[in-house]
């Protein structure tokens, strides 16, 4: 569990829109850099877009958002605030594509389109979920 409060941003629960809107902004391109097959860009969508709605659904429930420079503080904020086992489900999706950030952002290394299909899906599945717990906007 993440118990260090240093690492919590109190944030204005209204402002959940703006980080939404956002991970809806990247999602579409990372669509769009599907579609014209630049596998690296998805990828890299993907994971902002994910990491994007995850502070979204944590503002809109909570009211804060995770500041560690960690990633994986977020997936822990996630589960210890969000307990049904469907967060828990949900958040396997999260932790693939930061488990594969440093690879994604700061290696030479190039995806495979296998790999990049693969993540982009964990991203929609996040996504698809936080938008059905999220109100109609």
């Amino acid at each position: 569990m993440m118990t260090d409060k240093s690492a919590l941003k109190k944030i204005r629960k209204d402002e959940y829109l703006n980080y939404w809107e956002k991970a809806r902004e990247l999602e579409s391109v990372m669509q769009t850099a599907l579609l014209k097959s630049n596998w690296n860009a998805a990828a890299l969508n993907a994971l902002h877009a994910t990491i994007l709605a995850n502070d979204a659904l944590l503002i809109y429930f909570h009211g804060v958002k995770s500041s560690s420079q960690k990633h994986d503080d977020a997936i822990k904020l996630l589960t210890s605030l969000m307990k049904s086992s469907v967060a828990q489900k949900n958040s396997r999706h999260l932790r693939k594509l930061i488990n594969e950030k440093s690879n994604i952002s700061y290696t030479g290394k190039l995806l495979t389109p296998g790999r990049s299909k693969e993540l982009c899906k964990h991203a929609q599945r996040f996504i698809s979920w936080v938008n059905s717990l999220l109100p109609e906007r």
